[in-house]
């Protein structure tokens, strides 16, 4: 998958760490890319994830079709 140039796989909450890059859909929504901020320790059922904008934090709900893409890390060059 490519988003804005950037590729990644699709996994489940259970295979998230803090501080991975995602873009996340519930269903048809999708809610955009944000940061991994906190994980239940009942294998990922229930992920806090920061978006930008206005209501930064929010935990997506309706854990049957929520879906994770894991971005990779762009690559720097010095």
């Amino acid at each position: 998958m490519n988003f804005e140039g950037k590729t990644g796989r699709n996994v489940h909450g259970s295979e998230l760490k803090r501080g991975q890059q995602v873009r996340v859909r519930v269903g048809d929504e999708d809610l955009g890319i944000g940061i991994v901020d906190e994980l239940t320790a009942h294998g990922g059922d229930a992920v806090w994830i920061f978006f930008p904008g206005t209501a930064p934090r929010r935990l997506p709900t309706d854990n049957d079709s929520i879906e994770f893409t894991v971005l990779e890390p762009e690559t720097r060059f010095p």
